[in-house]
C-alpha cells in the first residue's frame, strides 16, 4: 500500500498545485491531535486549542514517502526562522507506515527541531481523511484553517504570504 501511495502522490503532484487529499478544513478548527498511543518527539503534547494566537502548519507524511521528505527542508526553514515569531510547525508521522524507533532516529540524525507526532495506528490521519502524502494544513491564528493540499514546491510561495500575513497578527 505505501507504494501505490507514493505513486499516486507523484502523479497528483505532477498534475495540480494543491491536490486535497484529506478532509476539508478550510474557515473551520480541523479536529484536535488526538491519539492516546501517539507519541511526541521534540515536545510535550500539543493541543491546537491551546496554540490560538498563533500560526501552526500541520503537516501528514511518513518517513519513506518521497515527496514528503523532498518537502522537510521547508518545515525546517519555516521553523528554524519563524518559530520565535509565532509558527508551530508540527510534522505527524503516520505510524501505520513507519515504526517510532526509526522515526525517533531519523528526527535526531537530521537535527529537526520542531514537534514531530509519531501517530501509532494512523488514528490521527484516520480522523482528518487522509488518503495520501504529504498533506498539509495553515491554521490562523484564529484556529482555523486558512490553506490546505498537498505540500510541494509550487505552493511554497502562495503558502509564505499566508504565513507572514497571520504571523503579523500575532500578539508579541
Amino acid at each position: 500500500m505505501t507504494k501505490w501511495l507514493a505513486a499516486a502522490l507523484l502523479f497528483l503532484a505532477g498534475t495540480q498545485d494543491t491536490q486535497n487529499l484529506g478532509n476539508s478544513y478550510l474557515g473551520k478548527a480541523p479536529p484536535e491531535l488526538s491519539n492516546p498511543a501517539a507519541k511526541w518527539l521534540n515536545s510535550e503534547a500539543l493541543q491546537l486549542a491551546k496554540l490560538r494566537g498563533k500560526v501552526v502548519w500541520i503537516e501528514f507524511g511518513f518517513l519513506k514517502c518521497p515527496p514528503c521528505r523532498k518537502f522537510k527542508p521547508n518545515l525546517v526553514r519555516w521553523h528554524k526562522d519563524s518559530a520565535g515569531k509565532g509558527l508551530v510547525v508540527i510534522d505527524i508521522s503516520d505510524g501505520g507506515q513507519d515504526e517510532y524507533e526509526p522515526l525517533k532516529k531519523d528526527v535526531e540524525e537530521k537535527g529537526e527541531a520542531f514537534p514531530v507526532l509519531w501517530d501509532k495506528d494512523a488514528m490521527i490521519c484516520l480522523a482528518y481523511g487522509i488518503q495520501a502524502y504529504p498533506q498539509a494544513y495553515l491554521v490562523g491564528v484564529d484556529g482555523k484553517v486558512i490553506w490546505e493540499g498537498s505540500p510541494n514546491a509550487k505552493i511554497v510561495p502562495q503558502v509564505e504570504k499566508l504565513m507572514a500575513a497571520e504571523l503579523d497578527k500575532v500578539k508579541k
